[in-house]
């Protein structure tokens, strides 16, 4: 079992609709996933819920019996009352679990940086902090016998994505053609070599290293999503425009910063994993049946059908290119 984190500091790049997407397309190809939805504000439970179910799910999560969300399984730890809790998964296609998000994993985030003091000063309350979500995600991708768990985590470089991308052996960036998307990268690059380099002092002062986060995300490369003209741009060929920004942007701010600490921290084959299109309303059509797009026939007006099959057909190339990069 791998774990693969979708990550960008920018908000507003897709990461949600490619975990969905990405999700659905690595399941047709007989390959089970579960995903985490480790962002507070609970997009992606949102996407295969439904108001009413989501409701009941997160009003019950910090109830010690019945609470059913990851912020439910992290409780007892970020509490001192024991161990992770071991939660139901719920499967929302065939081959696709969901470990369900929770606006009160803000609670286990405050805790984060205090852990993070404390790992340093070798104190065991550091790294079972720490160590929370990772040990409640292997009980879960366990549950479901996962080949491939995908954490889609909030724009940011806080405390919480900082747990999840040392818990991750992979990660990748999905970038949008604007300015302020290129921008985050560098935040990107930075932040997470710097954790990668502090979490190995931790691991080297530890007395059992192998009860820590593994610490060396490796970056598979990034992906451009939803090409689009900036307002006062006036370019011909805006895709061209936006490609030769983005390429060097990746290299000197997130490849380039890794490499320093480590080659194996960055995939030997090409730094772009792949062009997501933007599939305009069908997304939103998809978000509000709690579908992937490439599933949409049957469900939406057939003139609609071409595009449809030409999403199915692009993310299942998508995913073959993320199972071959990550060897699952």
């Amino acid at each position: 079992m791998k774990k693969l984190s979708v990550f960008n500091h920018k908000g507003g790049v897709g990461k949600t609709t490619l975990t969905v997407n990405i999700a659905d397309a690595i399941a047709d190809t007989g390959k089970t996933v579960l995903v985490v939805d480790a962002d507070p504000q609970c997009n992606l439970t949102s996407f295969y819920l439904d108001e009413k179910s989501l409701d009941e799910l997160l009003g019950e999560s910090s109830d010690t019996a019945s609470g059913a969300t990851i912020w439910s399984a992290v409780q007892p730890v970020t509490l001192g009352r024991g161990p992770v809790k071991k939660i139901d998964v719920l499967e929302v296609r065939d081959r696709v679990f969901l470990a369900p998000g929770d606006v009160l994993l803000a609670d286990y985030e405050e805790e984060l940086p205090a852990a993070w003091t404390d790992a340093f000063a070798r104190k065991s309350r550091g790294y079972d902090i720490m160590c929370a979500m990772s040990n409640a995600v292997k009980l879960l991708a366990k549950s479901c016998n996962a080949d491939l768990v995908i954490y889609d985590v909030g724009p940011n470089v806080g405390p919480l994505n900082r747990a999840i991308l040392l818990d991750s052996d992979f990660f990748m960036t999905p970038v949008a053609a604007d300015l302020f998307s290129l921008r985050a990268l560098s935040t990107v690059g930075r932040a997470i070599s710097r954790w990668i380099k502090d979490w190995k002092t931790v691991r080297s002062i530890a007395p059992d290293p192998s009860i820590l986060l593994g610490g060396e995300p490796q970056y598979i490369g990034y992906l451009t999503s939803a090409f689009k003209v900036s307002t006062g741009l006036r370019k011909a060929n805006p895709h061209s425009y936006w490609e030769a920004k983005i390429a060097p942007r990746v290299k000197s701010k997130v490849v380039d910063e890794l490499r320093r600490i480590s080659p194996n921290l960055v995939y030997s084959g090409s730094n772009k994993i792949s062009d997501v299109k933007h599939f305009h309303s069908l997304a939103a059509e998809a978000q509000k049946l709690g579908v992937a797009i490439g599933k949409l026939r049957g469900k939406v007006n057939s003139g609609h059908y071409p595009q449809v099959d030409e999403a199915e057909a692009e993310f299942a190339l998508l995913a073959k290119e993320i199972l071959k990069r990550t060897g699952v």
